[in-house]
């Protein structure tokens, strides 16, 4: 008998896409663009995907020990008590779903949370208008720049005079250094950062939104799907979290911050 995942108290699971629970709550937003794979290719800044990919005739043996230990990184989200995102009726999901991604590693490295400003990343790319994106771009903002803490930039300002020379210096210290971009459509790929905890930034063409890949679940009968956590505020679905079944789960643009700056 195959193993089934623990799911959280009305925690919502998406399979076929005409759920509610993917209607976009009062307030708030979505924002993302279709990448143009021919304009902006796979790679780029990013190190090739050099991970074997974890054969799926694991993934039930994995997942059920990740569960029973208590190491998914949706559990160290929790003890370390890191809230998901709330972009807030920005249409910068696709900054929201990277930056979470970077906060979430920090913790997982055993730094304090600080929590970091979307804004900070995709109102200057946008040349401060509120404009959807794609994942990659905001990553590749973040390598370069880093991230802006909401303490010295609100999460969703979009001003530019948030953009001064202090902040800028404050980024550098919210840097990622290495981040894989996956294949699109590529399931395996996803599972296998998810298996080795490595959180990833999806986006979803069909849902027009980015979110944060966190945890791998298995639904039973060798099916499986990935545990999202959404920029919509702790009111989302149970603290933000959902379930996303493979059809719904397999992403259109993938990117995975795997090493940030040790900045306490």
């Amino acid at each position: 008998m195959s193993f089934v995942s623990k799911f959280r108290t009305n925690e919502p699971i998406i399979i076929t896409g005409g759920e509610t629970s993917l209607a976009v709550p009062e307030g708030m937003s979505k924002g993302l663009r279709r990448r143009d794979y021919h304009a902006h290719p796979l790679g780029g800044l990013a190190k090739d995907f050099d991970l074997p990919e974890i054969p799926r005739s694991e993934w039930d043996d994995r997942i059920e020990q990740m569960e029973k230990t208590r190491s998914r990184l949706s559990d160290q989200a929790d003890a370390a008590g890191l809230k998901c995102l709330d972009q807030n009726g920005t249409n910068y999901c696709w900054a929201n779903g990277p930056v979470y991604c970077v906060e979430q590693t920090r913790v997982s490295n055993g730094l304090p949370i600080v929590y970091l400003s979307p804004a900070s990343v995709a109102a200057p790319i946008k040349s401060y208008r509120n404009h959807g994106g794609w994942g990659s771009q905001a990553l590749e903002y973040i390598i370069e720049h880093g991230i802006v803490p909401v303490e010295q930039w609100p999460a969703n300002a979009i001003s530019r005079k948030y953009y001064t020379d202090e902040n800028l210096e404050i980024a550098e210290d919210f840097k990622v250094t290495e981040w894989y971009d996956l294949e699109p459509r590529n399931f395996g790929e996803l599972m296998t950062c998810l298996l080795l905890r490595i959180p990833v930034a999806v986006g979803y063409n069909w849902w027009s939104h980015e979110v944060s890949a966190i945890d791998p679940v298995a639904l039973g009968n060798e099916d499986y799907g990935i545990r999202i956590r959404n920029s919509w505020g702790m009111g989302y679905g149970t603290d933000g979290y959902a379930v996303l079944a493979e059809r719904k789960a397999t992403p259109d643009d993938a990117v995975a911050p795997r090493v940030v700056i040790a900045k306490s």
